[in-house]
């Protein structure tokens, strides 16, 4: 967690218009927590956007007037089209407590399997783990380096970083790397034709004769 991730908030007003906050640019929250009074505010919209693509995942959110609160991205809420923020959650959490949080991850470097042709499929793209706010990085960092050819890696092949640990089902699959999946593509059967008609054609009847 970096000390700069401090994210400016203003105090709201339950009972103001939240169609009006919306069109002025701001977008509404609210800061809660285990034997804490929820705090609603509200951040610019732009302000929210910009922090939320750099920041880690605890950090500070600073209240005029209502002081600073260490915490983790909730839940927020996006529009029909997934681009503007309708509203966000933060939970407040302890600087010396454990919490748990989830960090993307981010692979680096080229398998070994690479070199025989194989292709590196991350299973995993995200990670719950479990520390206190002061250790948690912005995102976990596994290099597939020694990765081979038909082989694959388990959350429990992986070290977490220091300070923290997994809270994630360790027999997960992680990463792996195998030949390229190859699309098969089914071509429609070719339709037959049915033989044209020639004059007309008369059912046979059978007549079913009785033994003398």
């Amino acid at each position: 967690m970096s000390t700069n991730d401090v994210l400016k908030a203003q105090f709201r007003d339950k009972a103001a218009p939240v169609k009006k906050m919306r069109r002025d640019g701001w977008v509404p929250g609210v800061v809660y927590g285990k034997g804490f009074d929820g705090i609603d505010i509200m951040v610019p919209k732009m302000s929210l956007s910009k922090f939320f693509h750099h920041s880690g995942k605890v950090f500070e959110v600073e209240v005029e007037g209502h002081g600073k609160h260490l915490v983790t991205l909730d839940d927020v809420q996006r529009g029909n089209l997934g681009t503007d923020y309708i509203h966000f959650s933060f939970h407040k959490v302890s600087a010396k407590e454990k919490t748990t949080v989830t960090l993307p991850i981010h692979f680096i470097g080229e398998a070994k399997g690479t070199k025989e042709g194989g292709v590196v499929y991350p299973v995993l793209h995200e990670v719950e783990v479990r520390g206190l706010p002061k250790d948690f990085p912005e995102f976990i960092e596994v290099d597939v380096t020694e990765l081979e050819m038909n082989g694959h890696w388990t959350l429990g092949d992986i070290k977490p970083p220091r300070g923290i640990e997994w809270a994630h089902a360790l027999e997960d699959n992680m990463v792996t790397c195998h030949a390229p999946r190859v699309k098969v593509v089914e071509e429609p059967a070719a339709e037959v034709e049915a033989p044209e008609a020639h004059g007309d054609i008369t059912p046979v009847e059978t007549e079913e004769k009785e033994a003398a």
